[in-house]
């Protein structure tokens, strides 16, 4: 029996979080293609509701990482990260073509979007932006995942051009990891994550 792993599996067992880059040139165009491949995901219905900015050009990555107080976190010692991506993939979430999708007459035995116990929306953000940073890994980069919590929505939608009745569910980074710069891991107690048959402790 062939226990090799797929390439597929050998993609997911290396992928980690990169949050440290080197500010390296690089040539952008094999990555024009990751937003196109990261939207071939089943939405619901098919919907089509999630959306990605891609962000190539330098000037406005120094802007993003502005906006996301880069500089603020440099000063409390931690490294680049933002301001030194290759690319930046925003992923944005259009809730409304998702009841638009679900008030069509073949969809009027369906549970109302409005009622879903889950939105699936985020279901769908969520397979968007693993895709995505699949591919980045592909391209022999390091990818890391940044939430708007820590910035003015208004401002990113602002520079980005982002119509208001969208969410910017995040941004995605691509770069080439810093390797001098050894994170040390969390002390993280290790839970069971898989299941076998039924739930157990």
């Amino acid at each position: 029996m062939n226990n090799a792993l797929s390439h597929l599996e050998e993609l997911l067992s290396k992928r980690k979080i990169v949050r440290s880059y080197k500010k390296v040139n690089f040539d952008t165009e094999s990555l024009k293609n990751i937003a196109s491949y990261s939207i071939k995901i089943p939405t619901a219905g098919f919907s089509r509701g999630i959306e990605i900015i891609q962000v190539f050009n330098t000037e406005t990555i120094d802007k993003i990482s502005n906006l996301f107080h880069e500089r603020k976190y440099i000063e409390e010692g931690k490294d680049p990260w933002i301001s030194h991506s290759v690319a930046l993939f925003f992923i944005l979430l259009n809730e409304d073509a998702y009841h638009q999708r679900y008030s069509k007459s073949d969809k009027a035995k369906a549970v109302n979007s409005k009622d879903w116990d889950v939105p699936y929306w985020f279901v769908d953000a969520g397979a968007s932006m693993m895709n995505c940073m699949l591919l980045i890994e592909e391209k022999g980069l390091s990818s890391g995942f940044m939430g708007l919590h820590n910035t003015d929505r208004k401002e990113v939608n602002k520079l980005l051009n982002i119509p208001e009745n969208y969410l910017v569910i995040g941004l995605i980074t691509a770069g080439v990891q810093n390797e001098s710069i050894i994170t040390k891991s969390k002390e993280i107690k290790r839970k069971k994550l898989i299941h076998n048959e039924k739930f157990s402790k």
